[in-house]
């Protein structure tokens, strides 16, 4: 390292840069199953179809409302779709 300070705003830029469709849903895919903390399989399609049909997807990938990845916060069990004014995960 030269010494420099490394800007943590800079780091994550270069990260996210990284990030692809493609990517993420490869990385999501490897996220280890835990009962009561992930959801199940047939859950995390549902959500993802819902996803995939909302106007507030950035990139088939982000959520506009909160910033998440899709593909991570369908996966968690007790998530919540952050579109305002409604859970549109509710019937999931």
């Amino acid at each position: 390292m030269d010494g420099k300070a490394i800007c943590p705003e800079c780091e994550l830029r270069a990260l996210q840069s990284q990030m692809t469709k493609e990517r993420v849903e490869a990385l999501a895919a490897k996220m280890a199953y835990t009962e009561g903390v992930s959801a199940t399989e047939a859950v995390y399609r549902k959500r993802i179809d819902i996803c995939t049909a909302c106007p507030a997807l950035v990139s088939g990938m982000m959520c506009s409302h909160c910033g998440s990845y899709v593909a991570f916060r369908a996966r968690i069990a007790g998530a919540v779709c952050p579109y305002p004014g409604e859970n549109r995960w509710n019937a999931v």
